[in-house]
């Protein structure tokens, strides 16, 4: 079953947002309730984001516009990544064959 990405606060799947830039080193993370009550559940991840990533020095509404200018980088990484594989049980996870045994222990080869 295919899930379709989140678009309102309310939807985000996880108890913590993280955000990160494509552009510069920043990045931060943020507790899902508290983006709840400061913007409101039924704000968009957009919007949210435009409204943490506000003093970004890439941000397209703090410069003059041009038209071949990058504007900010910021992405929720969690969502708009790759999708994540299932965590695994131990017991799934397989045999791993390890160093050692009988001929390392006995002494005799």
């Amino acid at each position: 079953m295919h899930r379709s990405k989140p678009q309102l606060i309310v939807d985000y799947p996880f108890v913590v947002c993280r955000i990160k830039c494509r552009m510069c080193v920043r990045r931060g993370q943020y507790r899902l309730a508290r983006l709840a009550q400061k913007y409101g559940a039924d704000t968009s991840l957009a919007h949210m984001l435009h409204l943490l990533t506000i003093d970004c020095p890439w941000n397209t509404d703090r410069r003059k516009p041009q038209k071949y200018a990058k504007g900010c980088g910021a992405f929720l990484p969690d969502i708009e990544g790759p999708p994540r594989p299932p965590d695994l049980p131990p017991a799934l996870g397989g045999l791993v064959p390890i160093e050692g045994g009988k001929k390392a222990a006995g002494g005799k080869g």
